[in-house]
Formats: structure tokens, sequence, C-alpha cells
């Protein structure tokens, strides 16, 4: 009897060796397969953005119909499909990582082939900007008859003090300021996992929100 006693204990405990293994294993599974998930919707975004030719002035045909000038960094590629869908644009000149320096010396080439067209830019995502910079980017587009300017809700620590920057700026050139950061406040399906790249729906309610300025 006491034999007999002991295999069950020792059979019991086997057994619970083995659940408790069973659901270790099925947790790291569980983990590990969301992560995947992320990382793999992370590759998809660098994947698209790799494969999506930097747009510039030099691969749109001079027009004399007044569209839209649509300028920025890699946000602005992922939305200029959508935008086509709501008015005509005229010239897009975006590039993946560009920052405040480069953006004023393609506003400043670009304009001459755009002097009548409502101008759409993004700014703040991807450097600090100074004063400097954001008054010339200003004053680059001050005489196009309507002016657009999206803020930054880039998760970095420079975004408050880029977006009081852009708030100051587009005031006192009259620009109509797009307050993505307060938009997009709650809305984590917005996003593609790295917080800047924007996934479809993130798309719709950006293009939304430029289209009710137009």
């Amino acid at each position: 009897m006491k034999y007999r006693t002991k295999r069950v204990q020792v059979r019991q405990k086997t057994l619970l060796g083995i659940s408790i293994v069973s659901i270790l294993l099925m947790l790291s599974l569980i983990g590990t397969r969301a992560i995947s998930n992320s990382d793999r919707a992370m590759a998809t975004v660098k994947e698209e953005l790799s494969q999506t030719p930097e747009i510039s002035a030099t691969d749109v045909a001079p027009s004399t119909t007044h569209g839209l000038w649509v300028t920025g960094d890699s946000v602005i590629l992922g939305i200029r499909y959508e935008l086509e869908t709501r008015g005509h644009i005229e010239l897009i000149n975006a590039r993946v990582g560009r920052q405040a320096p480069e953006l004023i010396d393609v506003m400043l080439h670009d304009k001459l082939n755009v002097a009548g067209s409502t101008v759409i830019f993004n700014l703040g995502n991807n450097n600090k900007l100074t004063e400097p910079q954001v008054a010339a980017l200003f004053d680059a587009v001050k005489d196009q008859p309507k002016i657009i300017v999206v803020n930054t809700a880039v998760p970095r620590g420079w975004r408050d003090e880029n977006n009081l920057l852009i708030a100051r700026y587009a005031d006192l050139f009259g620009a109509q300021l797009i307050d993505w950061n307060a938009i997009s406040t709650g809305h984590p399906e917005y996003f593609a996992p790295d917080g800047v790249h924007l996934v479809p729906a993130g798309v719709r309610a950006y293009v939304d929100a430029i289209s009710s300025q137009l």
C-alpha cells in the first residue's frame, strides 16, 4: 500500500511538472507570437516605404492648372494616393527622413513652378526644430494663396517644443494648422508600431483633416 501511494505521489508530481512546463511553453509561444506579429507589421511598413520611390519636382510635369503643392517626409509619401482622391496634386516632393534644412531648400526650388497652388506640408517629425528654420520655411511659402501645415505626433522629446514653434509661425503667417498631435491622441490604431508612420485608418484620418481645410 505504501509502495503504491509513493508511486501515485511520484506520478502526480510528474504530471504537475509536465503541466507547468506546458503552460510556460504556451505563454512563451503567445509572447513570441505577439512580438513576431508586431515585428512583421513594422517590417511591412518599412518594406512599403523602401519600395516607395522618393517623389521630387522632376517627377511631375509643370501644369497650367493650380492643384496642390505637397511636400514633406515619409508620412507625406504614405498619404499621397489617398490625398489624390480628394484633390488634384500638381506637384509633390517628399522623402523618407527629410529634415527642416533640406525642406527649406526644396521649397525655395519648387515654389517657382507652383506659384498659384495651395501648399500642404508636414513638419517636425525627424528633428528638433529651431526658430530660424521654422521662420525660413514659412517665409518660403508666404506668397502661396493658402498654406496648410500639419504638426507632429511623433513620440520623441522634441514633439511639444516643435509644435509650439509650428503653431506660433502658422498664426504669424496666416496658415491653416492641422493639429495632428491632438487629432491622433487616443487613437493608437492610426499608427504602425513605430508610432510615427500611418496605417490605412491613420492615412484616412490625416487626409480628412487636410481636406477639411481645402
